[in-house]
């Protein structure tokens, strides 16, 4: 299925850049190929990483001369911010070093002189080398640049001899002025200048950091947000309050005629008050923002009130009425007499039948057109491409059947909107045929794949892009984010309820998208807001706080509209039962227990632990496993590998490793681009990374690549991938006989107890282990229990299937869903349920918050109860412990310094210590 394939765009990382325009290219397309992978990579990115700015420190300042001015178009102001960027393929000077403006047009060069230790330094990566012109911009000839070092602290010395070698010094840190020169330096006008502090950062507390985390989303709504707008009639659902004011914000920001933020205007100029760059043509204003609002609040209906009711010059989108006469309902869905009805639980299957049924003489139209199918459209009025008529909606593939659901639910039943789903291999190829469309919904993969094969949706001009789920682009680097990037729109909308969820770089691709000038170019976002922030300063951080109360709305199920919570939701309350093993289980347990700790004590002692670290999840995942049930248990204690293995038996006992970690639940990222891993590989000294990721290190360190993590040697012929083949289904399948556990006694005691109060009472059971689910199916059946299933491995149509049928009310209609943690969180709307037993508690607590949110959401009539099974004296309850630590991190980790990669691992190690009760 296309769809599966297409996966392989999802997270795809070549690693972070920074400062991109300094880092010379390593990468070959003859490279990528021998993995299989030229059509996932896109060949010209630039490896390194984040870590390269975060840890950066400031080395100090150098003053020196842009050349070359007359043979340029750029132009400058005193004070503004210039970007310098090497050009190793000049005909006159390989060292060459470009200096460009803000809007990237070329001022002139660097010196001669000057330019040969700066090409070495930048293309070496020792230092990112930023400028600012002090003065003298309207000069003819030649203009000053002061320019600041930045880099890793081992590697200022390499940088200082490199520079002293041509005769150069940096200069010394001054605290009277940033740059270390005198009251020149002031700018004339209003408008801050932001430079590097000449003094040491001193590290925010977690609780300062928290609360400026606070801050940033408390009081946004301001006067310009409280105002309320009624929808179009064609909304057939009435909003609510807070939903008429996300409407009337949507609607202002779409219209808004205002300058953007950080803009003003002066002397028949446009001035940038944080770069200091001024240009002639008005900058054009963001028409768009982020919905952050908190997830159940209804962003989705927000969204659809605005499609239909703010079309061009602030007029609704013209839509045609059906006659009541010509209708008639299919599962939700109104059709004209038409007589076909489209398999809305599968949005891949080809539907040539409808094609066909419909294309009679008489205009016929279809509520909603599947890929593979054609509708007839009514005659509507070409929309050119300065007033473009469709909207495209881009979401993750298991909120699709949302999408659908709620378009059915909300639009009027005698309206007739066309929404084209397009998906799967049959979907069109004719950009006459999207542009008649009112919506268009397709999913981040599609997108992506489309964006590798210059496809469809890259030609068209869109009246307006949404991206649900948006936080999904937060990494620059994945092939989807740089789909989204390149799309052409008048009006741009994210929705998330979650817009920074590691740590403030998440936001960067969000307003890239979003096309702020000037932070569409990541070296202005790092420089004006990035690094002020990352070092406290209070500069930045009110710079960020102007932005996000800008472009963004945010309202929690707890803020208030007239003194009224902006959504009376039932009660949420979440209880932790106590579960005791058996004595053979404890006796199992301690057993397994013991022996893992001697090894893990052993390895700490020989300092080897990282190299084990797959070892060391293999015994916690035993651990919690056997806290669940003892058949879940993998006994892989001969996984170790020997050097006289041979490479089948080598190879073997490397995937059953690389099963450990992905199933482990604590290891998702890769330690190199710390974002879920994809198409993973393992080492031969046993680390997982993605395979795009680790290909890149490789290729950038031959011929002496080393492991990140370990050091060891790594050759491409090493890496040994996941079996795909292997479905869920094939692992769970045992010979062993059907037993029980602890856990499963207690669920099976709460539920029946349940079912005597209340027969209809519906519930979740969630648990990360998809086998331990599989083996709950058994006493379900024998008490009686009517369930259904979702796990991430199921088709679209089967999710679907499996959706509906929990929702539906009617007598005989399933009272429990079996639901895999990964599977329940994103999009999904399980309101039947009003109770939830989560089976095994989650490393990350916002990966069981979001689970719990999918009942406890608009929508939901009853008090919501979830119980946590926790066994006593066991490594669940120590997982407790760090949860509530990682709940007391998050609020600030968007401004602490990010760890590298192995500081991610050693944290994690330590966590793993304590869990064990090392």
């Amino acid at each position: 299925m296309p769809w599966r394939q297409d996966s392989a765009w999802k997270y795809l990382q070549s690693a972070h850049h920074e400062g991109d325009r300094n880092y010379s290219h390593y990468t070959s397309h003859d490279f990528y190929s021998q993995f299989g992978l030229e059509d996932v990579i896109c060949t010209d990115d630039i490896p390194g990483t984040d870590e390269d700015t975060d840890s950066a420190v400031l080395f100090g300042t150098l003053r020196g001369n842009v050349v070359g001015l007359r043979y340029y178009t750029g132009v400058v102001n005193n004070n503004e911010m210039v970007a310098l960027q090497r050009e190793p393929n000049n005909l006159y000077d390989k060292n060459a070093v470009k200096v460009n403006n803000v809007s990237g047009n070329q001022v002139g060069h660097i010196k001669k002189e000057l330019a040969a230790p700066l090409a070495y330094i930048m293309d070496n990566k020792l230092a990112i080398v930023e400028g600012v012109v002090p003065y003298g911009a309207k000069n003819a000839f030649t203009m000053p640049v002061q320019m600041s070092f930045w880099g890793k602290e081992e590697n200022k010395q390499a940088v200082l001899d490199k520079l002293k070698v041509h005769g150069f010094k940096l200069a010394p840190l001054s605290k009277s002025s940033e740059f270390g020169f005198g009251s020149s330096w002031v700018s004339g006008r209003a408008g801050p200048s932001y430079s590097a502090p000449g003094h040491a950062a001193v590290q925010m507390t977690t609780e300062q950091l928290k609360s400026e985390f606070d801050k940033l989303f408390e009081d946004l709504k301001e006067d310009d947000k409280t105002h309320e707008m009624e929808e179009a009639e064609a909304v057939g659902t009435p909003l609510l309050p807070h939903q008429k004011q996300a409407l009337a914000w949507m609607v202002s920001r779409e219209n808004s005629k205002e300058l953007p933020l950080f803009w003003e205007e002066k002397n028949n100029f446009y001035y940038n008050t944080l770069t200091n760059f001024a240009e002639k043509e008005r900058p054009e204003n963001a028409l768009g923002g982020i919905l952050a609002d908190d997830m159940g609040l209804g962003k989705t209906l927000a969204t659809i009130a605005l499609i239909l009711t703010n079309f061009h010059d602030g007029k609704p989108l013209p839509v045609e009425n059906i006659k009541r006469d010509q209708l008639y309902k299919v599962r939700g869905v109104f059709f004209t007499s038409c007589n076909v009805e489209p398999n809305i639980s599968n949005v891949k299957e080809k539907s040539e039948t409808v094609q066909s049924q419909c294309s009679s003489s008489r205009p016929k139209s279809v509520t909603f057109v599947f890929s593979g199918t054609a509708s007839v459209q009514s005659v509507k009025k070409n929309y050119s491409e300065e007033r473009p008529r469709t909207t495209l909606i881009i979401c993750p593939l298991s909120v699709l059947s949302n999408w659908i659901d709620q378009f059915e639910q909300h639009i009027r039943p005698d309206v007739h909107l066309n929404i084209y789903i397009y998906y799967g291999p049959d979907r069109s190829k004719d950009p006459a045929f999207l542009s008649k469309q009112d919506v268009v919904l397709t999913t981040y993969n599609i997108l992506a794949s489309d964006y590798g094969s210059r496809g469809l949706l890259h030609r068209l001009k869109w009246l307006r892009v949404v991206l649900d789920e948006g936080h999904t682009i937060r990494n620059p680097n994945a092939q989807q984010t740089k789909a989204a990037l390149n799309l052409e729109a008048q009006r741009r909308w994210i929705l998330t309820g979650t817009p920074i969820q590691n740590s403030l770089k998440d936001l960067w691709s969000l307003l890239s998208f979003l096309k702020l000038k000037p932070f569409t170019d990541r070296e202005w976002w790092h420089r004006t807001i990035q690094r002020p922030v990352m070092l406290g300063e209070q500069g930045g951080l009110r710079r960020l706080q102007s932005l996000i109360k800008n472009i963004t709305l945010r309202r929690t199920k707890t803020s208030k509209i007239k003194g009224k919570p902006v959504l009376e939701l039932p009660e949420r309350k979440v209880f932790i039962q106590h579960v005791t093993l058996t004595e053979e289980e404890r006796k199992i347990y301690r057993s397994v227990k013991n022996e893992g700790k001697a090894a893990i004590s052993r390895y700490f002692n020989e300092g080897t632990v990282l190299a084990h670290y797959a070892d060391v999840l293999g015994v916690l995942l035993r651990l919690r496993q056997l806290c669940c049930h003892p058949h879940l248990c993998t006994n892989t204690s001969s996984s170790s590998c020997q050097i006289g293995d041979t490479p089948e038996e080598l190879r073997e006992k490397l995937v059953n490793k690389m099963k450990l970690v992905l199933s482990s639940g604590s290891d998702e990222e890769c330690a190199i681009c710390l974002d879920s891993l994809n198409l993973p590989v393992i080492t031969h000294c046993a680390h997982v990374f993605c395979k795009p990721c680790i290909c890149e290190v490789i290729q950038s360190e031959q011929p002496n690549a080393k492991c990140p993590l370990c050091r060891n040697e790594l050759r491409v012929e090493h890496l040994v991938e996941y079996p795909l083949e292997e479905s869920e289904s094939s692992i769970e399948k045992g010979d062993r006989e059907w037993i029980s556990s602890s856990k499963i006694n207690a669920l099976m005691h709460a539920l029946i107890d349940l079912r005597k109060q209340n027969p209809a009472v519906k519930c979740l059971i969630v648990s990360q282990f998809t086998t331990f689910l599989s083996l709950i199916e058994t006493p379900l059946k024998e008490s009686g229990f009517v369930f259904t299933r979702l796990n991430g491995s199921m088709t679209q149509k089967k999710r679907v299937q499996a959706i509906q049928s929990f929702q539906d009310s009617h007598t005989g209609s399933p009272t429990i869903m079996l639901l895999s943690l990964k599977a329940g969180g994103v999009g999904l709307n399980l309101t039947a349920a009003s109770r939830v037993f989560l089976m095994d508690p989650a490393w990350n607590p916002a990966a069981e918050d979001q689970c719990f949110d999918r009942c406890h959401r608009l929508g939901q009539k009853q008090d919501v109860v979830i119980t946590k099974f926790i066994v006593k004296n066991s490594v669940e309850e120590n997982m407790l412990k760090i949860q509530n630590k990682k709940r007391e991190l998050a609020a600030g980790a968007f401004a602490s310094k990010k760890l590298t990669a192995s500081e991610v691992k050693q944290t994690k190690i330590n966590e793993i210590k304590t869990l064990i009760d090392l």
